[in-house]
């Protein structure tokens, strides 16, 4: 670039003196005290270099990358496949420019690559693992921060209070984001106002799906240091084929913070005639928290009269063998999840979580179904090795209940484990 840069200024001065006719060309001999010399290529790019605010931007930025190798074994009963044993990785490169006044630029390109060929998609005779094949810009957006505001536009994730609702679904390699336009403002002293639109969203099968779109509207209050509340409407408007509502908006609240040594948080919400409720406490105590809580999701004889959680993080919810995924889209005879978890820190790098889940109807299906859907247990252990490697291994053992027709769960084994090299 230097010495393009020198040559492009050489040619031009030549170029100005062949166009001075040689009538009026000015020959002067320079003063030998004072001798001629040409411009170096460094000091006539530090000129072009120098008052560069938007290139200082551009290339000052924050590089960061994360390497991810993972292992899933899946073992659903009776239906007619063999156990799932997936060998993954994720490779995620970032980078997030510089400030220009006010103005920034995010970028996120992540590929998503099977190491074998033992589980569906990949081969059908196998249990399913949900991380396809992918590469895309899972993010990439434009951002301003001023006026006490924060906007960004383009594919981002979003995550709004718990994430039941609007989510990342963070625990799959292709993660969830959205091609939105989002802007939040805290203008008042401890009040957040967020809005986002979103046309399109790309899903953890890899595919982008068109047929939403959502306004989201969120705000949080801070009532004191450690108690906040917010309210919140998500309205999703569909284009599909008829099969669903063309339109479910979501209404609700939420209360959560710590008093002394109780964590809680409490959450209602409102669909059409469909109600959801869930209510959770913890004891926070010397290196072990104990803590408990239970999920109302209400059901319906008709799709569009079920409570439906579709663009939120599941995962999070009614047990990590993801036999309740069918609450994204509603479930006849709803859903009451009543659970009990125990988390302890030991030697301030060893995180260990267990969870126990009873599941139950909500109501009676028109098929007589009305009783126990199962149990689960629920364990993790995460390592931190060193500030930018950490280990995770983790498992979920799925019980079916009632073995009645309106009872679609099964009996499930999965197991992961994962390391994330970050730097």
């Amino acid at each position: 670039m230097k010495y393009l840069v020198t040559a492009t200024l050489m040619i031009a001065l030549g170029a100005t003196a062949a166009e001075e006719p040689a009538a009026i060309q000015k020959v002067e001999t320079p003063a030998l005290s004072e001798p001629q010399t040409l411009p170096t290529l460094d000091s006539l790019w530090n000129k072009a270099s120098e008052g560069s605010e938007l290139k200082q931007a551009l290339v000052n930025g924050t590089l960061k990358a994360e390497l991810l190798l993972g292992y899933e074994y899946s073992d659903l009963d009776d239906n007619g496949r063999d156990a799932a044993n997936a060998f993954l990785s994720r490779t995620r490169i970032s980078y997030l420019t510089g400030d220009y006044r006010g103005f920034s630029a995010f970028v996120q390109a992540q590929y998503v690559g099977p190491l074998n060929d033992t589980f569906s998609p990949k081969n059908n005779k196998y249990d399913t693992v949900a991380d396809p094949e992918e590469f895309r810009f899972h993010q990439a957006y434009l951002a301003y921060t001023g006026y006490d505001s924060h906007a960004r536009i383009g594919a981002q994730e979003i995550i709004l209070d718990n994430a039941r609702f609007i989510g990342n679904v963070g625990w799959r390699l292709n993660a969830q984001s959205f091609n939105a336009g989002s802007i939040a403002n805290e203008s008042v002293e401890n009040l957040k106002l967020y809005y986002a639109y979103a046309d399109s969203i790309n899903q953890i099968n890899g595919e982008t799906n068109d047929d939403r779109q959502y306004h989201m509207f969120n705000g949080e209050y801070r009532l004191t240091e450690n108690n906040q509340v917010s309210a919140f409407a998500y309205l999703q408007r569909n284009d599909e084929d008829g099969s669903g509502p063309d339109q479910l908006d979501t209404f609700g609240a939420r209360n959560w913070g710590q008093s002394d040594n109780l964590n809680y948080d409490f959450m209602v919400a409102l669909q059409r005639h469909a109600f959801y409720g869930h209510a959770f406490g913890e004891a926070v105590l010397d290196r072990v928290n104990i803590g408990g809580g239970i999920e109302y999701i209400s059901g319906g004889d008709d799709s569009n009269d079920r409570f439906q959680t579709l663009n939120g993080t599941a995962h999070k919810f009614n047990g990590w063998a993801d036999q309740f995924l069918g609450t994204g889209g509603g479930l006849e005879a709803g859903l009451i999840d009543a659970y009990g978890q125990v988390s302890a820190t030991v030697l301030e790098k060893l995180n260990l979580l267990g969870v126990y889940h009873y599941f139950h109807t909500a109501h009676k299906t028109d098929s007589g179904f009305d009783g126990d859907y199962g149990q689960e247990f629920d364990l993790q252990a995460k390592y931190s090795v060193c500030k930018n490697f950490d280990v995770l291994a983790k498992c979920a053992y799925y019980i079916k209940g009632d073995n009645h027709a309106g009872n679609t769960t099964a009996d499930e084994t999965v197991f992961w484990l994962r390391g994330t090299l970050k730097f």
